[in-house]
């Protein structure tokens, strides 16, 4: 199956909340979705 994101998914939206994922400010559901989108380790959180 593919992925499908939202549109409005852009470097601005990313780097946002790669900010507010390194602070801890996110809620779990949207750290995991980062988590996803980007392939990256989870923090164990």
């Amino acid at each position: 199956m593919q992925k499908r994101y939202p549109e409005w998914v852009n470097t601005e939206v990313i780097l946002k909340a790669i900010k507010m994922r390194d602070q801890g400010m996110l809620s779990k559901q949207l750290n995991l979705w980062i988590e996803n989108l980007l392939e990256i380790p989870s923090k164990g959180n």
